[in-house]
């Protein structure tokens, strides 16, 4: 177990099946973890982690518990129109309310790689999980994959993720979305 000092504080933005299963999964690992999400969520993993939800904070804003030691994961769905059109606009809005965050932000959704280069995060982790086994699908991840515009210091749970991996992809953002 990580020294508490050490943690870094998690804001998930997007509280719905994949933010939950990141901050479960984060929790689980001994994280302080806040969400914030613009509807009230339906807790989709209470049958197997109901008390690990009590874990989990509610913000009221997403700059609430900002700070330079705070990963924002942002975990917004896209829209798909009937024709197969990508419709990303959640996402954009929310990535851009960050921008004056002193934190960093990680994108957790799954983008097209043509809509990558114009969007604000430092990190991309596009996900693969399966609704039934995401807590343990983020926790222990068949294929860790990540997409970075620059060189930064990773958060300790991404090395973490990636030590628990069974393969790993490192590339850019467009090269992990292709994954």
């Amino acid at each position: 177990m990580i020294e508490r000092e050490q943690l870094e504080k998690i804001i998930i933005v997007g509280f719905g099946w994949v933010g939950q299963a990141n901050a479960l999964a984060l929790v689980r690992m001994g994280y302080e973890v806040f969400y914030y999400d613009v509807a009230s969520p339906k807790r989709h993993y209470a049958d197997k982690y109901r008390a690990l939800y009590e874990n989990i904070k509610s913000l009221d804003t997403f700059l609430q518990e900002d700070g330079d030691n705070t990963w924002y994961i942002v975990c917004i769905g896209d829209r798909v129109s009937a024709d197969g059109q990508q419709d990303i606009s959640l996402i954009e809005k929310a990535l851009e309310s960050l921008r004056a965050a002193r934190g960093k932000v990680i994108l957790r959704s799954t983008i097209l790689p043509k809509y990558l280069e114009k969007l604000f995060f430092h990190i991309y982790l596009p996900e693969f999980f399966h609704e039934l086994n995401a807590v343990e699908e983020c926790l222990n991840p068949f294929i860790f994959v990540l997409g970075a515009k620059v060189k930064i210091v990773e958060p300790e749970f991404i090395k973490q993720w990636e030590k628990r991996a069974y393969k790993i992809f490192r590339g850019t953002p467009e090269e992990a979305s292709y994954i």
